[in-house]
């Protein structure tokens, strides 16, 4: 029940929607037991008393009641997905809001496809608890309370008179099934985009909090929801006019029944009780049975989902100071890591990958991080911008606590290009943004030229406006290295993070993104990890990190000069490469 309470906060905004779509459903309901009773007095005083001019005020009074019944169906049908939607709509809103202000680690431990299927599918299982099940559990109690079991034998005559509506019915569903068709189709493909958006907003979480983009992302995947929203309305608007007519023309049959089956008992050609059985409370009984089962099906499964969806809800999102600080100027770029230890969790066990790692950066410095594959490199770069949180020992910037600045200001001063390079779907133009999303167009063009990536951007089919299509997929690794070069150059952060940049591409690309690198870098607080070690000769310092220590650091000429780990490392390198 508490999966249920908690529901019900959500449904607030839609509450005369709902109060509505179930008042509908209760009186439709109601209208739907009139005819029994006019059956009643059919049997009573027309067909016993033999009053035919009664008769056609009965029939009268039937279709009056259909037609009341289809038009409240319709409201019903209009309302109850009002808030079907509107609930879907803002339940999906409030779980990826939250997924955006997680820590990375929430991410590395799950599936990115388990996290899409709590969006998207169990989010529409949980809100057809209120939309389905109680609109359902309605019709259900009521007709059930208001039914009368009657067991109908079948008469074939009066079986081919309720075919008449046949051929009526039949074109209504042509005809819903072409109109309906296109935009279920249309509503398939905006849940689909809903999909591709949010998989690329998991997979390039890390880009999207270093870049402090999380607010431009979500308001994309909004877009695409108001897309799907759309969709689905433009359907439930054909269904919601077309599916009453149905229901319309096959309880017209009835009446026709009724109508013949009267004339033929005052004939002496049907018994009273063959046409009560035939038309009597036609399944009244037993569809609520099956109805019952279906809304405990509903809730059961509604309740699985629930579950699912409010523990993400309830995940702790990444910590913040109430009172976080913001420097009254600019940083200047002082890194230092004082005894830091950190330690990953996997399941119940946990593993101290860094151990009382120490080093200061001055502002314009280039520090190298050297090391084998786990050692822990990536690892130390990760907790500047506070991906995630130290064990014990400190963090400074500027001789500041990075858990007392604001996250979004702290990773405002921090740029990063990463081995491997994410870009978004969309233009070219678009993905530099990202990094300085107010830049003008000049701007861009700038950083793009200075990132080695204008003389490529302006043989694309359509320039800076060419679709790079997901992740990137058009471009090569190397062009898209430049252009997320370039997306950091805008931003201009005096603090930057270079995680093996130039690892994955091929010599020719090597040399322009280290170029653009080089001019990238310069009179900023450089951090780099290394994996070609003839790109950090130059470094101010390089830290040699084994096992979660440091344990050498000095110049490239400094650590050659002695026996150490780096020069063990550099001529393993230097023998692979031939050189």
């Amino acid at each position: 029940m508490k999966i249920f309470r908690r529901l019900l906060s959500y449904l607030e905004p839609y509450r005369i929607f709902l109060i509505v779509s179930l008042g509908a459903a209760t009186i439709s309901t109601l209208v739907a037991l009139g005819p029994p009773y006019l059956v009643k007095l059919l049997i009573d005083q027309v067909l016993i008393q033999k009053n035919l001019p009664l008769l056609n005020y009965i029939i009268l009074g039937l279709i009056a009641l259909y037609l009341l019944h289809s038009g409240l169906t319709t409201l019903r049908i209009i309302y109850v997905n009002k808030v079907q939607q509107g609930l879907i709509f803002d339940l999906r809103n409030e779980v990826h809001h939250h997924l955006q202000r997680l820590s990375l680690s929430y991410f590395e431990k799950r599936q990115s496809g388990r996290i899409t299927s709590r969006v998207i599918n169990d989010v529409e299982t949980l809100q057809a608890i209120v939309s389905s099940g109680a609109v359902i559990f309605t019709i259900a109690l009521v007709t059930l309370l208001g039914s009368l079991i009657i067991l109908m034998r079948l008469n074939l005559k009066l079986t081919l008179l309720a075919m008449i509506p046949m051929p009526a019915i039949t074109f209504l569903v042509v005809m819903f099934s072409k109109k309906a068709h296109r935009r279920y189709r249309q509503m398939r493909r905006r849940l689909a985009d809903i999909n591709a958006i949010l998989q690329e907003n998991i997979l390039g979480i890390q880009v999207t909090k270093s870049f402090r983009r999380e607010k431009l992302r979500e308001e994309k995947f909004i877009h695409k929801g108001e897309g799907y929203y759309q969709a689905n309305m433009s359907v439930i608007r054909i269904w919601s006019v077309f599916f009453p007519l149905i229901m319309f023309a096959s309880a017209l049959g009835t009446v026709i029944v009724l109508y013949y089956g009267g004339r033929e008992v005052i004939a002496g050609n049907l018994s009273i009780g063959g046409l009560v059985a035939f038309v009597s409370y036609l399944g009244l009984f037993y569809a609520p049975i099956n109805q019952l089962n279906e809304v405990n099906n509903i809730f059961q499964h509604g309740r699985a989902a629930g579950e699912r969806i409010f523990e993400v809800v309830d995940t702790i999102p990444e910590k913040e100071k109430k009172k976080a600080i913001i420097p009254p100027s600019f940083l200047k770029g002082k890194v230092e890591f004082d005894k830091v230890s950190f330690t990953y969790e996997k399941g119940k066990k946990q593993k101290e990958v860094l151990h009382q790692v120490s080093f200061t950066a001055n502002p314009g410095d280039l520090i190298a991080f050297v090391g084998a594959s786990g050692s822990g490199k990536s690892t130390i770069v990760s907790l500047l911008p506070r991906f995630y949180e130290i064990n014990s020992g400190s963090i400074r910037i500027d001789g500041y606590n990075v858990k007392d600045f604001k996250l979004g200001y702290l990773r405002e001063n921090i740029g990063m290009v990463l081995q491997e390079p994410f870009l978004f779907d969309g233009t070219v133009i678009q993905n530099i943004l990202f990094g300085r999303p107010g830049a003008s167009k000049e701007e861009v063009v700038k950083a793009a030229k200075i990132a080695n990536a204008h003389n490529f951007i302006r043989q694309l089919p359509e320039d800076y406006e060419t679709e790079v299509g997901e992740r990137g997929v058009k471009l090569s690794v190397g062009e898209k290295q430049r252009i997320t070069i370039a997306r950091v150059m805008l931003k201009n952060p005096p603090i930057l993070i270079l995680d093996e940049a130039t690892s994955s591409v091929d010599s020719e690309a090597e040399i322009l993104i280290q170029e653009a690198l080089e001019y990238l870098m310069k009179g900023k607080t450089s951090f780099v990890i290394a994996h070609r070690l003839s790109t950090i000769r130059n470094a101010t310092r390089i830290l040699v990190v084994l096992e979660g220590k440091i344990v050498e650091e000095g110049t490239h000429q400094e650590l050659l000069e002695k026996e150490s780990v780096y020069s063990h490392f550099y001529q393993m390198q230097f023998k692979e490469n031939g050189k």
